[in-house]
């Protein structure tokens, strides 16, 4: 009999709510050495949140500030003119200071039933480029499945069936 996600899914779920703000965020994945949480909003499972979307944020707003930035340099003014704008790019990290996970967070995020088999959630997790699955029930978050679970699994020669 294949093992389930049920069977090796992390069931106490560390998770954040949607107005988290980011740096409160950032503090709990580094205290917790989590790269990523499930975002629970009054009991129900409404999104997921990760490193890498945090990096996509400030990336953006770097980005955004850069386009600012570009364009005032490119007013037709004699070199010098034009003062720079101070902590422009520091202001995009500023930025993320005053918003919430809500705003950075995967919203409807891929959930597994707890009846999958491993083998497919590992499939889902490599297709996907995904680092953790969430299990779940509905809106109701049941338990996790990081990658780590699944090489520890291989590394303890449980991949395979059930005893």
């Amino acid at each position: 009999m294949p093992l389930l996600a049920r069977d090796i899914m992390q069931k106490r779920v560390l998770d954040v709510s949607p107005d988290m703000p980011i740096p409160e965020l950032v503090d709990f994945l580094i205290s917790h050495r989590v790269s990523g949480a499930p975002v629970i909003e009054k009991g129900k499972l409404v999104g997921i949140v990760s490193r890498s979307d945090l990096v996509r944020a400030v990336s953006l707003e770097r980005s955004l500030a850069g386009i600012v930035a570009e364009g005032v340099e490119q007013e037709e003014f004699a070199p010098g003119e034009v003062p720079p704008i101070p902590g422009l790019r520091s202001a995009a990290v500023q930025a993320l200071q005053n918003r919430s996970v809500r705003t950075i967070m995967v919203t409807n995020p891929l959930s597994v039933a707890p009846e999958t088999p491993v083998a497919e959630v590992a499939r889902v997790m490599v297709a996907r480029h995904m680092h953790r699955v969430l299990v779940a029930d509905g809106a109701q978050l049941l338990g996790l499945i990081s990658s780590l679970d699944v090489v520890r699994l291989v590394a303890e020669g449980k991949a395979g069936d059930r005893d």
